[in-house]
């Protein structure tokens, strides 16, 4: 999506830094490109919904520092023939480790495609490529956490006013209140609540349980804004 300045112009995402772009289009699987990151943000490619949830699933982490889509690292077979294999996320996380993820439906979990991606993964973490592999499917994906991450990339983009009531109303309060009620105290009804989810998103609330963003969720201020 392209991003609305404050001033009234449209300044568009970042291109993708993908090694391999995706097919615009299949008849057989989703793709797509969603745009991560604050402000204008990057375009990051998908190859398919499984790899939409994932990436977002990931982009959420507190640890996640920067996601790449499509990245190409050169192994060896067992004949000794040379092969790219394109990794479909590398995670680069605050603390400067690097984690590359192979997303794939459980179905396509085969024996063969199990003793590949240990090969290329001995050999990425052998030669410094990465920290370590990881592999995706569907049952890794905690229907909690997808939730959340859906919501908190869906109100990325900016509302100044609702902005800055919420961040009044959240440098004023005390202890721990539900969402609902700041939502409230901002005054800016719907938009005053998405503001408050974004406040989530920056890490400046906390939820108090891990659940399912609602109203009625209890968060603390994690940071001062």
């Amino acid at each position: 999506m392209s991003y609305t300045l404050q001033q009234g112009g449209i300044r568009l995402p970042e291109a993708s830094l993908a090694d391999r772009n995706v097919a615009a289009a299949s008849k057989g699987h989703f793709t797509g490109h969603i745009v991560l990151g604050d402000g204008p943000g990057r375009i990051t490619q998908i190859e398919s919904h499984h790899e939409l949830k994932a990436c977002l699933c990931l982009a959420v982490r507190p640890e996640t520092d920067e996601i790449y889509e499509q990245v190409g690292f050169e192994w060896e077979d067992e004949d000794g023939e040379r092969h790219t294999h394109y990794f479909d996320f590398v995670v680069v996380q605050t603390d400067g480790e690097i984690f590359a993820y192979s997303v794939r439906p459980s179905y396509g979990v085969t024996d063969a495609f199990f003793e590949e991606m240990c090969r290329i993964s001995d050999q990425a973490r052998t030669e410094g490529f990465v920290t370590d592999v990881r592999l995706v499917t569907e049952e890794d994906l905690d229907p909690v956490a997808l939730f959340n991450a859906e919501l908190l990339h869906s109100i990325r983009e900016e509302d100044p006013e609702a902005d800055a009531a919420a961040r009044k109303t959240v440098r004023e309060m005390e202890g721990i209140e539900t969402l609902e009620t700041l939502r409230d105290i901002t005054g800016c009804g719907a938009m005053g609540f998405r503001a408050l989810i974004r406040l989530i998103r920056s890490r400046n609330l906390q939820l108090v349980s891990y659940e399912r963003i609602s109203p009625k969720s209890q968060v603390f201020k994690r940071e001062l804004i």
